[in-house]
């Protein structure tokens, strides 16, 4: 079975860190939009950040990413059996302009503003270090 696409306007889309989205309401309240987590990329986070620098970067990302989608059409790319994440967001890509368009999540990769996803104690020390250096502490 194929990836399903669904087209948003992408000025619609909320942007909460450089790897995760929130989709608007059809009838807005509370709780109800859809949060999407970008596959294969972690983005350095800005909620709670390892370290200042750590976060700069965050805000850098989520920017960029703003800045990606603003003013086009997203195709949210979703697999035909959904996933979901430990914290309940849809995993799926955003494709810029068109379903086969670019993905903004690989285009973070390429820009230096995020890492490959990867599971585990050893990752995580890993995207700490290449975000806060060895010298950083943490918070």
């Amino acid at each position: 079975m194929a990836a399903t696409y669904q087209p948003i306007d992408g000025s619609r889309i909320i942007v909460l860190d450089g790897d995760t989205v929130a989709l608007p309401c059809v009838f807005p309240r509370p709780g109800c939009s859809e949060r999407i987590r970008l596959l294969d990329i972690d983005a350095p986070e800005i909620f709670h950040p390892d370290c200042e620098e750590g976060l700069k970067w965050g805000l850098k990302a989520k920017a960029r990413l703003a800045q990606l989608l603003r003013g086009k059409t997203v195709y949210i790319e979703r697999d035909p059996k959904p996933r979901k994440d430990p914290y309940g967001r849809t995993l799926a890509s955003l494709r810029i302009g068109s379903p086969s368009g670019p993905n903004a999540g690989m285009q973070l990769l390429r820009e230096d503003l995020a890492v490959p996803y990867k599971t585990g104690a050893v990752a995580h020390e890993e995207k700490r270090l290449y975000w806060c250096g060895p010298d950083a502490v943490r918070k």
